[in-house]
């Protein structure tokens, strides 16, 4: 079966490659491909279809079709057994057989490597998280001291605290909402450059991107920044009005 769940079936002429083998060699359905065997003898076949296999990059063809382009003989590396109630004592007792795996133990072990890629990717999460709320602490301090003699004008003024507020951290949240949209885009892009960089010819990951990921992400974001503009909210009652109205620009 290929990543969508097909049930497929070795053609009778040609082979079947895997989308990173064709993009490997620049190759498409039609193509005619030249493979040396180990004893440097030449094979040349057709590329009947292009299947997508998240695991593995071999070529895959019959054995009609292996006998339609080379006299060698056909040799078996590799035997996929499917079936109800199978009995596979005959291959664990056969010489020739190198390893048995089943379909649970290959879910297994992938399962195994997922799993050390979901804790990395919380890693990252994390450290994206912190990340951010940093950037956003910085900017709302930076902001918060080149405007310090506007607050204390304000403030002589008399503008409440709360309206004081609403003037000058309202900014805040602005940014932020007209930074989210690029920062997602931005986003798509690092997700496509990570699984440009993740991918080899063994193995391919697709990356998946709910929606819900993505409003999490963006609610994260707005949460820092309504955090932050509470922190540098609660500064304002110590704004020293003399002082930094005396100050030098």
């Amino acid at each position: 079966m290929d990543s969508a769940g097909r049930e497929l079936t070795l053609p009778k002429s040609g082979a079947l490659i895997t989308p990173r083998m064709a993009k490997a060699l620049d190759v498409e359905i039609g193509s005619e491909l030249r493979a040396e065997r180990m004893d440097g003898a030449v094979i040349t076949f057709e590329v009947a279809n292009i299947v997508d296999f998240p695991v593995g990059n071999e070529i895959y063809i019959s054995r009609t079709a292996f006998a339609e382009v080379s006299r060698l003989p056909f040799m078996i590396s590799v035997l996929f057994v499917n079936g109800p109630g199978l009995d596979i004592s005959a291959l664990q007792s056969d010489p020739r057989v190198s390893l048995i795996e089943s379909k649970s133990e290959m879910e297994a072990n992938m399962t195994i490597v997922l799993e050390m890629l979901g804790s990395l990717q919380m890693v990252l999460i994390i450290f994206a998280g912190l990340l951010a709320f940093a950037v956003m602490m910085v900017l709302g301090t930076m902001n918060y001291h080149e405007r310090i003699r506007e607050l204390a004008t304000l403030k002589v003024l008399g503008f409440h605290q709360r309206e004081m507020k609403r003037l000058v951290l309202r900014e805040t949240i602005w940014i932020a909402l007209l930074g989210l949209p690029c920062g997602t885009l931005a986003g798509f892009g690092l997700v496509c450059l990570m699984q440009a960089q993740t991918t080899n010819p063994d193995m391919e990951i697709s990356p998946l991107l709910a929606p819900s990921s993505i409003v999490l992400s963006c609610a994260l974001i707005l949460a820092f920044a309504l955090f932050v503009n509470y922190l540098m909210g609660r500064t304002f009652k110590g704004i020293d009005m003399t002082a930094s109205l005396k100050s030098v620009e």
